[in-house]
């Protein structure tokens, strides 16, 4: 496969709007170009795009290049349909853009404008635009980019051999061919991220030279490598291969800026990072647009596992998924009344379907391992934001009702393992009873016991906690609390292995207004206070906090979610 028809393929699925308008920029400043205006929703551009100087590599002199964005073929309705079309905006860049919109630096320039598509332009106009091209020429030059010159220009200058090489090719190739297969670990991916970003398994730096300028193109091809994969994944049927790959870049890359000195004050860093969060929106969206319809089927999940135990699997991990995908809107700090109104729409959309699939599938009832008490959180934190407590109650009570069964009849036990061996040889989901050894810890016990204290379910946590002292005492309840080290290890690997501590054992008080108490009290603590330094959340994104602790089973940190729900 060769990477131009990756490029071409991937350029295929690009939507005008927030997809191909936010690769151009990075592959502008890769060909030299300075963008002086970038995209803007919902402000007038008078037919530009993107506005960026530099130097024409065929003339040498100094220029004025324009974008007009489009998607797709260019025919006639493309052509001249209406005031969205190409020949309309070309004439409002000569009578409005050029006139009154140039910066005076810009004024004698040269100007050339690039009509940019991720399609071809059709026969059916190809005299009407050579004869407008020609009549223009002495006020401009005017060139049409499609997906054969785009898919030269960003193997040429974004994905260049000084940084793009041959074995990236090859991790890249198999990594594509592989990405509708549900059993895929990725691993080829994950080379090529490492090795672009320099960092080793470990996730230190590789001690490899990687300059300022080095890293920024090594968080495009990243961004790049991973949205092609996830484009790729979509199509072959697999969008969840595809979400799971641009986290990956994601977390990785955010991890790897991190190291930088300097990197919240570098504008350029932070562009570079907000592409490839753009990213993971877009294919969250597009991930979230596949699963929605099935959301409201009754039992909708049941086709996608063969027994009890990998259902549980499936749906669990669909909560997390569709949780983090509407956290991000609920948590955003975008700026204007506009943008709130658009993100609590998303964020309330994304609840609705959330809502329905666990209504509608009673799987959603039973996790099959204790680690699902991170997608509870989640999904709990999701619901309550938007204004969904009742549902997170009955939710909540269900839940507690299933794992107390399970606990007590030793069935069907939220198990302290990830291994799906165990599940089917000793966890109780196929026959027999679970091994008293898979029984041993648990996090769900003290973290629906926190959603009982916040929600006001006193009857809940009353059975909850005679379980825990009567029926099976030998589980020992813990907490995982995070200290200073997780800014080393949340956006790299599962941080609880290498930083933090555990409270335990954990014994419910009898009054929950006393444990209640408690959690604010680990809101309050300077280890509480710990979970708000990091990254995430001091550049306004604490999202990402939750989409690392769901992509690498760390568990979320209680003081995290006892402030957003017990201060909100």
């Amino acid at each position: 496969m060769r990477l131009a028809l990756v490029i071409a393929e991937y350029l295929r699925t690009l939507k005008e709007r927030n997809e191909l308008d936010r690769l151009l920029p990075d592959l502008l400043v890769e060909m030299g170009y300075v963008p002086v205006a970038r995209p803007q929703t919902g402000n007038r551009q008078f037919g530009v795009d993107i506005a960026a100087r530099g130097i024409n590599p065929d003339t040498g002199q100094a220029e004025l290049l324009l974008l007009v964005i489009k998607q797709k073929d260019i025919g006639r309705a493309e052509w001249d349909g209406g005031d969205q079309a190409i020949r309309p905006s070309l004439n409002e860049i000569f009578d409005v853009y050029l006139k009154s919109h140039v910066e005076a630096e810009d004024i004698d320039k040269p100007v050339r404008i690039a009509v940019v598509t991720n399609g071809e332009l059709k026969q059916t106009i190809q005299a009407g635009w050579s004869g407008y091209v020609n009549d223009q020429k002495d006020r401009a030059l005017i060139e049409f980019w499609g997906l054969d010159k785009l898919s030269t220009l960003i193997e040429r200058h974004l994905l260049d051999e000084h940084i793009f090489h041959d074995e990236d090719r090859r991790d890249l190739r198999r990594a594509l061919a592989l990405a509708g297969d549900v059993e895929y670990d990725q691993r080829d991916l994950h080379r090529l991220m490492l090795r672009t970003l320099g960092l080793t398994p470990e996730g230190v730096p590789d001690g490899s030279s990687k300059s300022r300028k080095d890293l920024l193109k090594a968080l495009r091809v990243v961004n790049f490598a991973a949205h092609a994969f996830a484009s790729w994944a979509l199509g072959d049927g697999d969008g969840r291969q595809g979400l799971r790959a641009i986290e990956r870049a994601l977390l990785w890359s955010w991890h790897r800026v991190r190291a930088f000195d300097g990197w919240d004050s570098d504008q350029d860093m932070n562009h570079a990072l907000g592409s490839v969060w753009q990213g993971y929106l877009t294919v969250g969206r597009h991930y979230f647009e596949k699963l929605q319809a099935h959301c409201y089927v009754e039992d909708g999940l049941l086709g996608y596992a063969s027994d009890s135990a990998e259902l549980s699997l499936v749906a669990f991990e669909q909560i997390g998924m569709l949780a983090s995908i509407g956290l991000t809107h609920v948590l955003s700090v975008a700026g204007d009344d506009e943008d709130q109104v658009a993100q609590h729409k998303n964020a309330d959309t994304v609840a609705a379907a959330l809502a329905s699939l666990i209504s509608s599938n009673g799987i959603c009832n039973s996790p099959c391992f204790d680690r699902h008490s991170q997608d509870i959180v989640l999904g709990m934190l999701l619901l309550v934001l938007t204004g969904r407590a009742d549902i997170a109650k009955c939710w909540l009570q269900t839940l507690i009702r299933n794992i107390d069964y399970a606990f007590k009849a030793k069935r069907y036990v939220p198990i302290d393992s990830d291994s799906i061996d165990d599940l089917a040889d000793i966890g109780g989901w196929h026959s027999g009873q679970t091994a008293d050894k898979l029984m041993k810890t648990s996090w769900m016990i003290a973290v629906l016991a926190g959603w009982c204290a916040v929600l006001g379910l006193g009857e809940s946590y009353r059975a909850l906690r005679q379980g825990l002292v009567q029926d099976y005492p030998e589980t020992c309840a813990q907490l995982w609390h995070p200290d200073k080290q997780i800014h080393e290890h949340l956006y790299f690997h599962a941080a609880h292995f290498s930083s933090g501590a555990s409270e335990a054992p954990i014994r419910l008080p009898e009054d929950m207004a006393q444990w209640l108490a408690h959690m604010r009290v680990i809101v309050e603590s300077e280890q509480g206070k710990e979970c708000l330094q990091t990254m995430g959340c001091k550049v306004g994104l604490p999202a990402i906090d939750l989409i690392a602790c769901r992509h690498f089973g760390t568990p979320v940190a209680p003081a995290f979610w006892y402030r957003l729900v017990l201060t909100t």
